[in-house]
């Protein structure tokens, strides 16, 4: 069989760099839509021509059925982190006529730039949980409308300022405060954080713990604990290593709900009882710590405002002229410290 070079079809970003127009342009011109004028429509056909560029037939799908469509991109959907943050945006996006398109993007900046190319060629605006370098995502993305969710001040600071940008980030600071001190009105002595362990510097949250510990005149106690397969195995190793020190603590704020499950598993299986023995708190507020036995105290953040704020950055994104973006917008959210059984 005789080798032939294989030619990349062009995108959508490419026939709206040509033409000198947004993506979303591009996809009212090639769908006959209205909004843009004649001589606009001329040029992105003309541009489209040259590239041959032909749309997918998901996309035209896309289009046809709603005149706007969002992408969520998250890490694994097999977390029930990940699986009611999507149905709060899968609820909003209907609510307001738009389609939404779900990717799952595993840790690692090498992982699934493919499919977040193929989205950003499919979609009107993004929201998502990236771990890419600020440069990969501008190059990824373009100038189509990108909320960022809960992503460091320095990746949001080294992003283009041209592009259209916005974030919605979780502030732990209140959620974390009202947790130490519900711990040392319990009576609690020796109070521990569990932290993950990431190639980078320890996380936000054990910079926020030292120093809330340390202003109330305790020395702080942080577990750090490799990345497992999953995360109730990070709250099960915690234990380990918490309870293997010479005074272990009386009270675990685990680094979320899914990790404060693995602790209450192995406390349970070494015969420690919670929360007499040792309190247990949780970070996220997931519905099935109503379900464990004992129900889980936790810093609760509310899924549905989350998506609904996520998703108004989003809209006001899109509706702004890619030649003259808004300025940066950088939005919060906290977290309600509900208490249960379990501390």
């Amino acid at each position: 069989m005789a080798n032939r070079k294989e030619v990349q079809r062009a995108g959508i970003l490419e026939v709206a760099r040509l033409a000198g127009v947004s993506r979303q342009t591009v996809t009212r011109a090639m769908n006959d839509m209205p909004g843009i004028s004649v001589e606009t429509k001329r040029r992105v056909l003309e541009a489209a021509e040259e590239l041959r560029y032909r749309p997918s037939r998901f996309g035209r799908e896309l289009v046809q059925q709603s005149t706007q469509s969002l992408g969520l991109i998250v890490s694994d959907l097999a977390n029930p982190y990940f699986s009611e943050l999507a149905s709060e945006v899968a609820k909003v996006a209907a609510a307001n006529g738009w389609a939404l398109v779900v990717v799952e993007k595993r840790p690692g900046p090498e992982s699934g730039r493919a499919e977040l190319r193929s989205l950003a060629g499919q979609v009107d605006a993004i929201i998502a949980y990236l771990d890419l370098a600020p440069h990969d995502i501008d190059g990824i993305f373009g100038n189509l409308p990108l909320v960022l969710l809960d992503t460091s001040e320095q990746t949001l600071d080294a992003l283009s300022p041209s592009r259209p940008r916005g974030a919605v980030s979780i502030d732990l600071a209140p959620g974390l405060t009202d947790a130490v001190d519900h711990l040392l009105a319990l009576g609690r002595k020796r109070i521990a954080l569990v932290d993950i362990m990431y190639s980078t510097d320890e996380s936000v949250r054990c910079g926020i713990f030292r120093e809330l510990i340390r202003e109330r005149g305790q020395e702080p106690t942080v577990i750090k604990v490799e990345v497992a397969e999953d995360d109730l195995h990070v709250g099960r190793r915690a234990v380990e290593v918490a309870f293997s020190a010479p005074e272990p603590p009386d009270a675990i704020i685990a680094f979320n709900d899914m990790s404060a499950f693995g602790v209450l598993k192995e406390l349970r299986v070494r015969g420690l009882s919670v929360p007499e023995t040792c309190c247990v708190i949780g970070i996220d507020g997931l519905k099935i710590g109503l379900f464990v036995d004992p129900e889980l105290t936790t810093l609760r953040l509310d899924f549905a405002a989350f998506a609904q704020l996520a998703f108004d950055e989003a809209v006001q994104l899109s509706t702004t002229n890619v030649s003259s973006p808004l300025p940066q917008s950088r939005k919060r959210v906290f977290h309600e410290l509900v208490v249960r059984q379990s501390g």
